[in-house]
């Protein structure tokens, strides 16, 4: 059976803090990721890997983030390394950066 995708296209945001990762989620998508409740780094974590938070989500097998390489890699980015981080420990969801 072939894996579903969920597909959050936030190319064009500005990131540079885990608030403006959230936002830029939640505009693409206010389904998602359902309520990010906990607005941190670890409740992320549960809601792409653990998932329970979003119908939405729930109904993928992964969640597929889409960034500009330039807004992760810049210097003024203070969560960007973390959030590659992140994703390269997922299992039902990746990074892509463009």
């Amino acid at each position: 059976m072939a894996r579903t995708e969920l597909l959050v296209n936030v190319r064009g945001h500005r990131i540079e803090s885990l608030m403006d990762f959230r936002e830029a989620l939640v505009s693409v998508n206010p389904e998602a990721l359902g309520y990010w409740k906990g607005r941190s780094l670890d409740a992320l974590w549960d809601i792409i890997e653990n998932r329970g938070f979003s119908d939405l989500l729930d109904s993928h097998d992964v969640l597929v983030v889409r960034a500009d390489r330039s807004e992760f890699l810049s210097p003024e980015n203070r969560v960007g390394a973390v959030l590659l981080e992140l994703f390269e420990s997922a299992t039902r969801a990746r990074l892509e950066l463009f």
